[in-house]
């Protein structure tokens, strides 16, 4: 199993762009062959901020999830409304 963090530091005012465009990747995400979970929480302190936590079968369907026309359309778009760079880090279950 592979775990995957995706950290998103969005403009505090653009969140309101930001939610529609991640929900939509969500619900697109999940129906991925593949995929165990994949959910959005939102730092408490600073709403800016969010993280994907990302479960996933293998190391294959995290690289076919990037290729996705959903994943290649909308994360272009929230790139646009990041207050600094997204963080992704993978894990693999030990």
């Amino acid at each position: 199993m592979i775990m995957s963090t995706a950290r998103d530091y969005i403009i505090p005012e653009r969140v309101p762009d930001y939610l529609p465009l991640i929900r939509r990747l969500i619900a697109e995400t999940v129906k991925e062959e593949g995929n165990v979970s994949y959910t959005l929480y939102q730092d408490r302190e600073h709403p800016g901020e969010f993280v994907l936590l990302e479960f996933w079968r293998d190391q294959e369907s995290l690289d076919a999830h990037f290729k996705t026309p959903h994943f290649t359309a909308i994360v272009p778009q929230i790139a646009k409304l990041h207050a600094k760079p997204s963080v992704v880090n993978t894990y693999t279950e030990v």
